[in-house]
């Protein structure tokens, strides 16, 4: 079930292209103490390594804040707070060496059948924007809207979206780009394991047309495999497995029709210190 507008057609995107990436990228996180949790990451795309730390301190169970660092010494602070109203959660981020243009509020509202997403960004840099969406659960079907507004442009961008799940079976449509995009998938569970998935996406101007299938499954060693082939030309896959105890690793990998490839490989070890191990 979708909760959010962008939850509305998720199920095809984590098979076709949900969390695959291109880049070599390793990340450790641990909790340092109760309340506090410390993550590092580094990232290499081609040549290019880069990498940053982050912690995050618990305050109670509707306060938190955080600090990132990256190795170019940029900064970001982030204040997550919930509970001022029944259901809403609202995360203020900055900069604190540009907090005029840095300054994002982010706010997530889920009340009864409606859930409801609205950041504010650049609002102390004289040209705000607003990004907002609502999506309403009817049960087997969520419709939902999007829209962008920018102080200088107005109304900059706007989508449409519905999905009906009808018992393995969930279909989607997001009309996107000013309603000049058409993207309709449709995902279906064949076991508890396995899930198929195929998308089509029509732009009106133009009339460009890509087809995209893919199969998902969980193997009996509780490693993931996914693949997927799309008209552009491309076929990609990727293969997660617990490595050991708190690491896991994924492989992904694409090829084109003319042989060449991308792939990277992704760690992710949640480390025990004081507790297990290192």
């Amino acid at each position: 079930m979708a909760k959010y507008f962008g939850d509305i057609g998720k199920a095809v995107k984590d098979v076709l292209t949900g969390g695959l990436s291109y880049d070599n990228k390793f990340n450790i996180s641990s909790k340092a103490t109760d309340d506090l949790s410390v993550k590092a990451e580094s990232v290499m795309k081609g040549s290019d390594l880069t990498g940053d730390a982050t912690a995050t301190y618990v305050v109670d169970k509707d306060l938190s804040a955080e600090l990132k660092l990256s190795d170019k010494g940029a900064a970001k602070v982030s204040v997550t707070k919930s509970g001022v109203v029944d259901g809403l959660k609202t995360v203020a981020s900055a900069d604190p060496s540009n907090l005029a243009k840095s300054l994002k509020v982010a706010n997530t509202l889920m009340h009864g059948d409606i859930g409801v997403k609205a950041d504010v960004s650049n609002a102390l840099g004289g040209n705000p924007k607003i990004d907002a969406s609502a999506c309403l659960n009817l049960g087997d079907a969520q419709v939902g809207a999007e829209a962008s507004l920018d102080a200088a442009k107005g109304l900059a961008s706007y989508a449409l979206a519905a999905q009906l799940a009808a018992d393995d079976l969930t279909v989607s449509a997001v009309i996107s780009d000013q309603l000049s995009t058409i993207k309709a998938g449709a995902a279906l569970k064949i076991d508890k394991d396995t899930t198929a998935a195929a998308e089509a996406i029509y732009k009106l101007n133009g009339g460009d047309l890509k087809l995209a299938a893919g199969i998902a499954t969980k193997l009996d060693n509780g490693h993931a495999v996914r693949a997927a082939v799309c008209s552009a030309g491309h076929v990609s896959a990727s293969y997660k497995a617990n490595v050991m105890d708190g690491l896991d690793a994924t492989a992904c990998l694409q090829v084109d029709k003319d042989m060449k490839y991308k792939y990277g490989i992704q760690g992710t070890y949640k480390a025990q210190i004081g507790r297990a191990h290192v």
